[in-house]
């Protein structure tokens, strides 16, 4: 097994209902991506289960939850669109939360 086999898929499009939820904040502007969920009453910016779960997964876990369920294939078109229209910005800061930097800051790997 080669140390390329050991590295994570990186981001990227267009996002699938197999994608990582996760993989939306780093493809596409996170005020547009807020108003899009936002928009939609859908809950995954920033949310820790975001990291492991797929748009499929968190669309079948939610579908009996407070906020409904949502149909993956029609969120992962639409954004995609969005990120069309508003690719990530990395030159604009977005604070995390105080419990994601506690997150953060646990479960960091070791300094290099």
């Amino acid at each position: 097994m080669s140390d390329d086999d050991q590295l994570p898929e990186e981001p990227k499009l267009p996002l699938t209902v197999d994608s990582p939820i996760a993989w939306a904040e780093f493809l596409i502007d996170h005020d547009a991506l807020r108003a899009f969920y936002s928009e939609r009453n859908i809950h995954c910016f920033d949310c820790c289960a975001a990291e492991a779960e797929t748009f499929g997964e968190g669309a079948k876990v939610h579908e009996g939850g407070p906020y409904g369920g949502f149909d993956a294939q029609k969120l992962v078109d639409g954004l995609n669109e969005l990120a069309k229209q508003h690719p990530f910005d990395e030159t604009k800061y977005v604070k995390p939360t105080l419990f994601r930097r506690a997150i953060d800051l646990l479960f960091s790997g070791p300094k290099k």
